[in-house]
Order: structure tokens, then sequence, then C-alpha cells
């Protein structure tokens, strides 16, 4: 465990930071300094290469600490201030907000259907996605989970698994298949909306001879937007 923020003596909740050796955001921690947290709240830190590892530790730390519930968080992730009272407002055992992938076509990370075998399909936004939705999956860079959950999952909390065409599951969507297996339903709030760091290029561009605009790549090199570039007023 890398660490601990504000230790208290009645432990309510955690929010567990899970990151590399090196944070990838500095902003993320602005961000998370700002986020309303009620009492009895600590922040703790997991660091390592194994994603599923960082979030087993952070597990651990809070069920030693009697704590009723997670939140975790991960470093490449921005929020509203309001975001986790949001999610604990709901009163659910397991909820996220919602946010994207960070290359292009940038779809929604939940998933609503399964396939005739099972498979999880991606999701696309739609006009009824509002409000406090069932799903079958979510991502864990912005989740909240009561405690009670993984005592019923029991160790390892956090694991990958493989799917029925031998492809490998990652530890968010195996997580909310056992939690289902379990009778807990998986949510997501459409109305809280989260960021999500993208690592993009800009390029300069010329359309025709000294027509300037600007391309911005993701970090496949597929494009994002393309607008004017900008310039000193003549």
């Amino acid at each position: 465990m890398g660490g601990t923020i504000n230790t208290v003596s009645n432990v309510v909740g955690v929010i567990g930071v899970s990151s590399g050796e090196v944070g990838r955001h500095a902003s993320f921690y602005d961000e998370l300094t700002h986020v309303n947290r009620p009492d009895g709240t600590i922040i703790t830190h997991a660091i390592g290469l194994y994603i599923n590892e960082n979030r087993n530790q952070i597990a651990n730390h809070a069920i030693e600490l009697g704590a009723e519930w997670i939140w975790y968080v991960d470093d490449d992730h921005c929020f509203h201030p309001d975001t986790l009272e949001r999610l604990l407002a709901h009163r659910v055992d397991i909820v996220s907000g919602i946010y994207v992938k960070r290359v292009s076509p940038f779809l929604p990370v939940l998933y609503d259907k399964a396939d005739e075998s099972g498979e999880l399909i991606k999701h696309t936004f739609t006009s009824q996605d509002v409000g406090l939705k069932p799903v079958l999956a979510v991502g864990a860079g912005c989740l909240l989970v009561n405690t009670r959950v993984h005592k019923a999952l029991g160790t390892p909390y956090w694991r990958f698994s493989y799917n029925s065409q031998g492809g490998l599951n990652g530890e968010d969507i195996d997580f909310c298949q056992r939690a289902r297996a379990h009778g807990f339903t998986i949510w997501c709030d459409m109305d809280a909306p989260i960021g999500h760091y993208i690592t993009a290029v800009a390029y300069p561009y010329q359309e025709t001879p000294g027509a300037w605009t600007l391309r911005i790549l993701d970090s496949k090199g597929k494009l994002i937007v393309t607008g004017p570039t900008c310039r000193h007023l003549e």
C-alpha cells in the first residue's frame, strides 16, 4: 500500500486510488482534493503494475478498517466535486459514474447487453441513457462498491479471467460478472459524467499550400478532430 491520507478513528468509507510507480496526471490529484466526501472518509493509495492487485490491496485495507464502502478511482480521470456524494446518495451496492474509453471512437465504458454466447456487447449512447441505469458491467475507474459485496465474493476480490471465447476478461468485467452471480445489481449513473484523460497528438496541416489547419490524433493515430489553427490577427 503506497500510503494513506487523512487517517481517522472511525472509518466510514475509503477512496482507493490505483496507479503505477509514477502518477500519470498531476491534475488528477488536484481534482481529488476538491471532491466532497463524508466525515469518516480516508484516501488510500495502491501503487503497482498490476491493477487487480492494487484493487485487492485497497479492498483489504478498507475491510480491515471496517469501512462500509470503497470508491475506486484511477489516476487518469477527473471528477466534479459532487461525484462521490451523487453516487453515495443512490444507496445501492455497486454504482459507477459514466465515462468513455481513452481512444476513438470513445465508446462508453459500460455494457448492458450480451450476445447469445453471453459475451458482453459494447454500448453506444442512446436517448434512453439518462438517470440511474441497471447494466451488466462497468469499468472500475469511478466505481463505488459496498464492502458487503467483497465479503460475498471472497478473495481474491479482483482477478482476471477468461471468457467463453478464450479471451481475457479485465478485472472490472470479472468483478461485475461475479457480483451479478451473487445477486447484486450493477448500476451506472448516466447523469454523473466523469472525465478521462487521453493521449493526443496535434499536427499542423496544410489542406492546400498556405491553408493551415490543425489535426488532433489519438495515441493510435486515429483522427479525433480537425479545425483551424490559432494565428495572429492580420
